[in-house]
């Protein structure tokens, strides 16, 4: 059985890095492991977007590939992709079934005009299987559509636990406080608000447009496009992970935004901060693998760094927790063998 994985981005440069130990597996979502269950896995970089292109060129092929890339597979049993608007439908007349990966349709479909979310609709319901992230969004997502309950599932995100381990010695009991990720659902305002008046050395990784508009504290260091050995030695070091995050209602973003920085941080075995959103319940209970709280409050998230950082006990115990449920529920092949029965139903 073969099954060809089709990512909105190309993974080359992340399948290189990945075989000279430089980088996590996380973001391949099981594939590399497929093959222990007797699944031949491939990778597929739609034609139309491989070469950089003028403007108007590349926005129209961005959206023309979904269509093109079916008959460019050759053989194989199943595609996997987060590419959903067009996808399934277009791979109907090869009789080639889809398993759609759900990145964030959830915010898609809120945002969407009529035209479009018909469109999505059709083609959310010409695919085999859509594979949420977590219960809230796959119940969304089912009462949102219509689709058909059985064929939408729940597989919850994986991270590499052998690339993202814990560090000897690395106890919480500094003062060095770390926030991770780009996505547009960040709340970085919060955070700074937050550890501005704190006694801390915060360093912020993600992107100049996460901060438009928003000035640091002196306390705060703003990184971005850091290799990933280098974004692990920060997690080593860091007493306490924060993910601040908007409230549901946010627009834009993905209502799955925030699980790859949440799960590295466990991963390394880090205690974690985190402003509430529905999906992260799927991954940490509140006090047991981190501390949630409300959204958007900035007293309320400085009064949990602090706790976390005036308790060793409390920050050893979350850390210590957050790396066995990572370990317990979100490997990298773990997943690909809840994802692999998936497949083979499918086909």
């Amino acid at each position: 059985m073969r099954a060809t994985f089709v990512y909105a981005n190309s993974r080359r440069e992340l399948l290189a890095g990945v075989e000279r130990g430089e980088e996590p597996d996380s973001a391949l979502y099981g594939a590399l492991h497929l093959p222990e269950h007797g699944i031949d896995v491939r990778f597929h970089d739609p034609v139309l977007t491989r070469r950089p292109l003028p403007p108007r060129l590349d926005r129209a092929f961005w959206n023309l590939r979904e269509v093109t890339t079916p008959y460019e597979l050759g053989r194989t049993d199943v595609v996997v992709t987060p590419l959903a608007e067009i996808l399934p439908l277009a791979a109907r007349p090869r009789g080639l079934p889809v398993v759609v990966l759900n990145f964030g349709l959830n915010l898609i479909w809120r945002r969407a005009s009529t035209a479009r979310r018909a469109l999505l609709r059709s083609s959310l319901r010409a695919s085999a299987r859509v594979v949420c992230l977590g219960e809230s969004q796959r119940r969304e997502l089912i009462a949102a559509v219509g689709l058909e309950p059985d064929r939408v599932t729940t597989l919850l995100v994986p991270v590499d636990t052998e690339f993202f381990e814990p560090r000897e010695g690395a106890d919480g009991n500094g003062r060095t406080v770390l926030s991770v990720g780009k996505d547009l659902a960040r709340d970085y305002a919060t955070l700074l608000e937050a550890v501005g008046p704190l006694d801390v050395d915060a360093t912020v990784v993600a992107q100049p447009r996460n901060f438009d508009g928003h000035t640091h504290p002196p306390n705060t260091t703003v990184r971005s496009d850091l290799p990933f050995s280098e974004l692990r030695e920060l997690y080593a070091r860091a007493s306490c992970v924060v993910l601040p995050q908007h409230g549901p209602d946010y627009r834009y973003g993905s209502e799955g935004g925030g699980l790859t920085a949440l799960l590295e941080a466990m991963a390394m075995g880090r205690p974690v901060v985190a402003t509430d959103r529905a999906i992260l319940h799927d991954y940490v209970d509140d006090g047991v693998e981190a501390l949630i709280v409300p959204p958007e409050d900035p007293a309320a998230l400085r009064g949990a760094v602090e706790r976390v950082l005036g308790d060793p006990e409390l920050a050893r115990s979350l850390g210590a927790a957050a790396r066995a449920r990572a370990v317990r529920s979100n490997t990298s092949r773990g997943f690909a063998a809840r994802l692999a029965p998936l497949l083979r139903a499918v086909v």
